[in-house]
């Protein structure tokens, strides 16, 4: 990204980012404002889409509505949210509060009569202007632990209605901030742009930590080369650790490279894994935050020079590289390291044979151009752009003797992918009963479906091997609750499947659907809560569960209610 681009961003973005210096929200809690989690912190995949604010590690404290508007609606199961709930403001924003125990009454009538209506706990709840109105500091729900929550707090995300962008709130909180704590550096990693550079260790790259004095670290290098820095931000008040809101790179005080993160679009997620180095993660995971722009990645934050970050060291001479890494509050952290540029032209071209070998060792993927690789009983489509960069792909096949298929090593390295990409697998004899077959993925279930021969899945990773299966196995419901003819008031289980995995759960009484919520793999039932009325007279749930591959177990229990 040049130059030119980042400013027209910078001019894109100044509108808000004066708002939000100059508008103050309320807090979303009643209680000390502390985060455990900031905005645009690199995850697998995907970037932090919000703050994670602490509820003291209990569920049940009080979420309010950070400015007026209205609740306009209402998630419980889409997106790792768990329970959600969205308010739309007049200032152009959405804000939305996420793994909550409950709604406020009112709320959680609507979305308890929309899953009895659905029969099904999953549902997406809009509402109108008008319907529930709030005000700023009203009371909206309780905080939770529900979705993909690991602990009791509460996400707060802001999303900009127009076009859908992920906004950082934390500007909207800066008055409820103590924080006079710099960022830490815990490491840079430097590489050689392959066949384009070498460095002292003869490898690729080269980690090492470094402090403000540049003479303290010295690294020879020849050609081009880029950096990439692991830190965190800290703030007082909490042991947590959290994002990097602005990294700038000067080499010779000439500045090569800047990132600000204060928003991005949704469908740029995946390109943390080109901006941070996502092979490294997966080996130790500690995120290395690259100074170079891969020619793929488009991420809206990220600015750099004509040479997109990388650095040519082609005087034999010193070269001070300086990090400067700084957060909301002012609070910067400078670090130096020096590159010492030896000519060396032998290990130049050795560089250059490695690279041209590195080439030849499989099949070489274009970033911008659309690929096919094909080998017997399989086919990979590789769209344009799914890369951020050129890849080398060394596909191994292994015979499964006790497989309907054979097992596809798509690659020796983690390369995930900025755009799903189509495997296709044909099985080695015709299959009977194709709806009970499936790709799996040495993660686990993948899916696909079935046409012409063979099954195809889309895919977002090429480090992993992939096969087809076969699930012919009901379900398994054990469960917690004690059925010995004695009055029930909680109905418990846990439904496992041991091939493709559950899809539904459905539970009935005397006919008519209960709702049972699940947490951590477990159903659960609140009589209570049920349109049932304690009669103390004798009930039959029958619970449904079915698997991906529509394998059904049916049972049944009775009891008293």
């Amino acid at each position: 990204m040049k130059k030119h681009f980042w400013w027209m961003s910078v001019a894109l973005w100044l509108p808000l980012q004066a708002a939000a210096q100059d508008e103050r929200f309320h807090s979303p809690v009643d209680i000390p404002f502390l985060m455990s989690g900031s905005f645009g912190e690199p995850r697998p995949n995907h970037f932090h889409c919000g703050i994670d604010v602490k509820t003291q590690g209990v569920v049940g404290k009080r979420v309010l509505s950070v400015c007026d508007g209205y609740v306009s609606r209402l998630t419980v199961g889409y997106d790792g949210f768990g329970n959600a709930l969205y308010v739309t403001h007049p200032n152009g924003l959405v804000s939305v509060y996420c793994h909550l125990d409950e709604f406020v009454p009112a709320l959680q009538e609507i979305v308890r009569s929309r899953q009895y209506e659905m029969e099904t706990e999953r549902v997406d709840v809009v509402l109108q202007p008008g319907e529930f109105p709030v005000k700023a500091g009203q009371l909206v729900a309780y905080s939770g632990n529900t979705g993909a929550s690991l602990a009791p707090h509460l996400h707060l995300e802001l999303h900009r209605a127009s076009d859908g962008a992920l906004v950082d709130p934390l500007p909207y909180f800066r008055h409820l901030l103590t924080d006079d704590m710099s960022p830490v550096v815990h490491g840079v990693k430097l590489y050689a742009c392959p066949g384009q550079g070498w460095i002292d260790t003869g490898r690729s790259s080269k980690t090492f930590t470094v402090t403000a004095d540049a003479s303290a670290r010295v690294v020879r290098a020849w050609g081009r080369v880029g950096a990439a820095v692991w830190a965190d931000d800290l703030m007082n008040n909490t042991q947590n650790k959290f994002g990097i809101r602005r990294i700038t790179l000067k080499v010779d005080g000439r500045q090569v490279f800047q990132s600000l993160m204060d928003e991005f679009m949704p469908d740029e997620n995946p390109l943390v894994n080109s901006w941070g180095d996502y092979p490294h993660y997966r080996k130790t995971k500690h995120w290395y935050l690259k100074s170079f722009v891969e020619p793929g990645n488009t991420l809206c934050f990220l600015s750099a020079d004509e040479n997109r970050g990388w650095v040519d060291v082609d005087e034999e001479r010193d070269y001070l590289f300086e990090y400067a890494l700084e957060d909301l509050k002012g609070n910067v952290r400078v670090c130096r390291f020096t590159v010492r540029g030896e000519r060396d032209d032998a290990r130049l071209a050795e560089a250059e044979e490695r690279e041209q070998l590195r080439r030849a060792s499989g099949a070489w993927l274009e970033y911008d151009r659309p690929q096919v690789v094909q080998r017997p009983g399989m086919e990979l489509r590789i769209p344009a752009g799914a890369l951020t960069k050129d890849e080398v792909l060394r596909l191994r096949v292994e015979a499964k003797e006790d497989g309907i298929s054979n097992l596809y090593v798509l690659h020796d390295e983690f390369v995930p992918l900025v755009k799903r990409a189509t495997l296709m697998l044909a099985p080695r004899t015709p299959v009977s009963r194709p709806e009970k077959c499936y790709i799996e993925s040495s993660r686990g279930y993948v899916g696909g479906e079935y046409a012409d021969g063979w099954f195809s899945a889309r895919i977002r990773d090429l480090g992993e091997s992939y096969a087809l299966a076969v699930d012919t196995v009901v379900p398994v419901v054990r469960w917690k609750t004690a059925f010995n003819g004695k009055k029930v008031s909680v109905l418990r289980c846990v439904p496992t499947d041991s091939g493709s995995g559950v899809k539904s759960f459905k539970a009935y009484v005397d006919g008519r659907f209960v709702l049972f919520t699940s947490y951590r793999g477990v159903w659960t039932c609140r009589l209570k809560e049920t349109p049932l009325r304690p009669e103390g007279k004798r009930r039959r749930l029958t619970v449904k569960v079915t698997d991906r591959c529509g394998n059904e177990t049916v049972d049944e229990k009775e009891f008293i209610y």
